[in-house]
């Protein structure tokens, strides 16, 4: 009989010590990842507000609000949007192409990051100027479409613009083929 007791509590030990190690990434991460469809996957900050979704098998897209003290009490928010296009699919990659055109035609090209084309504006929304960068990249039979916009608000920090551009291509960076 003592030796089932002490298998039990090894047991036991073993359990909770599964279980810590399998909470420790939720608890110490800062960052959540998300997967497209199963062919891309890319990662935010935990602290980014999931405000919309949508997938099915051509098109997964989500939007991320973006938390700055600026925007509290102003109908303005800082917004990030992510779109994944199946290539194969001819309606998708006419959407994808649709934004692709899109971007050359109104964008200021930036410095890409990680093989991405990237492109800025700015553009009012209601009687707010806001900034925005369009980014596309092509990978995984997959065409990705990134928007971030932010308001240009008296209250936004001094670093703001250069916050959002580094949140901006933190996501980029993250953007791979999904792990199976």
């Amino acid at each position: 009989m003592v030796f089932w007791k002490r298998s039990a509590t090894s047991f036991v030990r073993v359990i909770l010590l599964c279980v810590l190690i399998g909470v420790t990434p939720l608890i110490a991460s800062d960052t959540i990842v998300f997967t497209a469809v199963g062919r891309i996957q890319f990662s935010v900050p935990s602290d980014w507000v999931v405000i919309a979704s949508k997938s099915d098998p051509t098109l997964t897209l989500f939007a991320f609000q973006i938390k700055n003290a600026a925007d509290e009490g102003t109908p303005d928010s800082t917004n990030l949007v992510i779109i994944s296009y199946y290539l194969k699919d001819h309606g998708a990659k006419a959407a994808f192409e649709e934004k692709l055109s899109d971007q050359k035609q109104k964008a200021q090209k930036k410095e890409s990051v990680n093989n991405w084309s990237c492109g800025s504006f700015s553009a009012m929304q209601g009687s707010t100027r806001y900034q925005d960068w369009d980014c596309t990249w092509k990978g995984n039979e997959c065409g990705v479409f990134v928007r971030v916009a932010w308001p240009e608000l008296p209250k936004n920090p001094p670093d703001y613009d250069k916050t959002i551009e580094a949140a901006l291509a933190d996501v980029l960076k993250s953007v791979a083929p999904a792990v199976k």
